[in-house]
């Protein structure tokens, strides 16, 4: 899963998220310099993602994109599943989505001195791109895709996300994803929630 995710299965604990926000870039056992809140947060996104590559959902995700992503496709598939949070948000939370991208924006510009300072130089650009809401339509998911695409040394996929032609495949197959999605989230939820100690 992607920002929108880890920040979501926070369960509005503001500790909670900044550990899982920051959580792909603590490193071993670094998780142990910070406050304890944060040390769960850190914990529980190594979790997520563990339980995200083990189930059959995001598994057979990785195989629809695989021809386009190669061994890029795990985490091709986290920013797409950040996009179907995004669109099927209402079966999820009973909190708008604007209410909840707007309080994660300035939890996160709270802490961000706590950050590493990968997150200290990014997170400006982010929130001033308002990046969660991003993932609520198909030209921020395609500015996402692009970004990542820039990052990596694959021209394959780089050829298909700057032509088009992978955003067209996800959004012809959308049901096939959605439903991939929704097989695997709601075990997700479950699961973070019991790791999360809320």
């Amino acid at each position: 899963m992607n920002h929108l995710a880890h920040c979501f299965l926070s369960f509005d604990d503001e500790d909670l998220l900044l550990g899982n926000f920051i959580g792909d870039d603590i490193k071993g056992s670094a998780w142990k310099d910070y406050p304890e809140g944060v040390q769960r947060g850190i914990l529980l996104h190594r979790a997520i993602d563990s339980f995200t590559d083990q189930h059959a959902g995001p598994r057979a995700s990785k195989e629809r994109i695989r021809q386009f992503a190669g061994r890029y496709a795990p985490a091709v598939t986290d920013i797409l599943y950040d996009h179907l949070l995004a669109i099927h948000w209402e079966q999820y939370s009973t909190e708008s989505f604007d209410i909840f991208a707007q309080k994660t924006y300035r939890r996160l510009e709270k802490r961000a001195d706590e950050m590493p300072d990968v997150w200290q130089r990014r997170l400006p650009h982010m929130l001033q791109g308002r990046f969660l809401h991003g993932y609520r339509q198909r030209n921020g998911l395609e500015w996402v895709l692009q970004q990542f695409s820039r990052r990596i040394k694959q021209e394959s996929f780089r050829e298909s996300v700057a032509s088009g032609a992978f955003s067209e495949y996800f959004f012809e197959h959308l049901s096939l994803f959605s439903e991939d999605f929704q097989a695997f989230f709601p075990e997700l939820l479950a699961e973070a929630r019991a790791k999360s100690g809320l």
